[in-house]
């Protein structure tokens, strides 16, 4: 028996002196790679912090954090920002279980220095009515991790639900000039692009065989990249990036969101945190407009109207039957109304609100009511507000070009028309079951979900690596 206790003390001994010199050889391969750092050698850096990470990885805690340390430290001077956070965020949180908390003080200062330095990444959002391109920086802080702000947003009105051979080569060659756009003159390198059809362009696709192929086909040549990667979102995701992307998380178990798209009306609600329960129909703007004028090609405005609000009828009746089906959808105090049709109710009525960006404002029945109103009996007036009234010059010069550009590139009295009438149909199916509700338009959020999206991608590689100890 004693011999088998010395034999196992023996073997404990050898062990923990194997372990003891490759810490050692660990903190040799750190310090030769602090030296190629400083010489700016960053591959060869990189190769001997791995050989040392290889080493004392869940076998020593305190120089596993020392390596992640000096990844930080690397990755900074190469001025990769996004990876020197996720791997100073990594020793940061295996300082706080060793309680070393001179240590967790010491990278925590070097994150506060670092973490207002943003990485950029652009969106592609390929939709019925056009393509959008958003820009959106990215960041890593110690108190709230990764985190994103939408820093640009630009748009191209091409029509690619159209499908003709004419709309899928402008909508090629939008995707091709927004994609310089971000990698030419604001400088996002290339792997940093997401590029998405959304689910009201997928829902155009699908009525006709071969068209998905075509239009993929387009935008690979006009990017000379047979390899592109494209995206197709559901209307699931779409709806669910879109409210997170843009309901505040104190609103968001207590409020509803529907977006009046051109390709569909899609929408949802959270269940519970992580659970979103959505809803689609396939009558957005442009969508319903073609819906209308295939019973009748040849109305003018006024006989057009009439089967708009023939047609809309029916429509209603199906979005009361779906929502009435979504058990809490209509139990929501708060309902967010996205869309360009919401965002042109908002330009012609409320020219005032230009300026407000990003944040949202109040929507009533009544102005939903007069919109509708005036698209088919004041056109003119409803298209030419009063922007004299408007004190601030700069606020008046964000409302007429807003103007502008809904009269030149995105609506015409047509669409209007249909696209009041669905608004109306949904604001009062919300409204209907007497439960005392706000509605609220965000400017802006048309970009809303694809921001979502690229957010989604990166915290997915992000959590990845992070949890593979890259």
């Amino acid at each position: 028996m004693k011999k088998l206790f010395f034999t196992l003390l023996l073997g404990i001994t050898v062990f923990a002196q194997s372990i003891a010199q490759d810490v050692n050889q660990a903190i040799r391969y750190i310090k030769v790679a602090n030296t190629l750092r400083e010489v700016k050698q960053f591959d060869q850096s990189e190769e001997y912090l791995q050989k040392a990470l290889n080493i004392v990885r869940s076998r020593d805690a305190y120089w596993e954090a020392a390596v992640y340390e000096n990844y930080g430290f690397l990755f900074r001077d190469q001025e990769n920002n996004m990876e020197a956070s996720r791997n100073f965020m990594k020793a940061l949180e295996i300082y706080k279980k060793l309680k070393m908390s001179l240590s967790e003080k010491a990278v925590a200062q070097l994150m506060e220095g670092i973490k207002d330095t943003e990485e950029q990444y652009a969106g592609i959002d390929i939709g019925a009515k056009g393509v959008k391109l958003s820009i959106i920086g990215v960041s890593v802080s110690p108190k709230k991790g990764l985190t994103y702000n939408l820093r640009k947003a630009l748009s191209i009105n091409t029509e690619p639900s159209a499908l003709s051979t004419q709309a899928i080569k402008e909508t090629a060659n939008a995707v091709r000039d927004l994609i310089d756009s971000a990698t030419v003159r604001l400088g996002i390198p290339a792997d940093r692009m997401f590029i998405v059809m959304s689910s009201g362009l997928k829902q155009a696709l699908d009525k006709q065989t071969g068209k998905e192929a075509e239009l993929i086909g387009a935008i690979k040549d006009g990017l000379k990249n047979p390899a592109q990667k494209i995206d197709i979102i559901g209307y699931e995701d779409e709806a669910r990036y879109a409210m997170f992307s843009m309901v505040i998380p104190e609103l968001q178990m207590s409020s509803a969101l529907m977006d009046i798209g051109g390709g569909n009306i899609k929408g949802g609600f959270l269940q519970t945190r992580k659970q979103f329960e959505a809803v689609n129909f396939p009558y957005g703007v442009k969508a319903f407009g073609k819906i209308v004028t295939k019973k009748n090609p040849d109305a003018n405005i006024e006989e057009y109207t009439k089967n708009v609000d023939e047609e809309v009828k029916r429509v209603g009746e199906e979005i009361s039957t779906e929502l009435s089906r979504k058990v809490g959808i209509k139990n929501r105090k708060h309902v967010f109304l996205i869309g360009g049709i919401v965002y042109v109710m908002n330009a012609f009525l409320h020219p005032e609100r230009a300026a407000i960006i990003g944040r949202p404002v109040e929507v009533n029945l009544e102005d939903v009511k007069k919109f509708r109103l005036m698209a088919t009996t004041n056109y003119e007036e409803l298209i030419n507000p009063d922007l004299a009234k408007i004190a601030d010059p700069s606020v008046r010069q964000i409302a007429e070009s807003d103007v502008k550009t809904i009269t030149t590139k995105i609506y015409n009295q047509q669409d209007i028309v249909a696209g009041a009438a669905l608004l109306e149909t949904v604001v009062k199916e919300f409204a209907r079951d007497g439960v005392q509700k706000k509605f609220y338009f965000i400017k802006g959020a048309d970009v809303s979900w694809i921001s979502g999206y690229v957010f989604k991608m990166i915290s997915d590689e992000y959590s990845a690596k992070k949890e593979s100890g890259q």
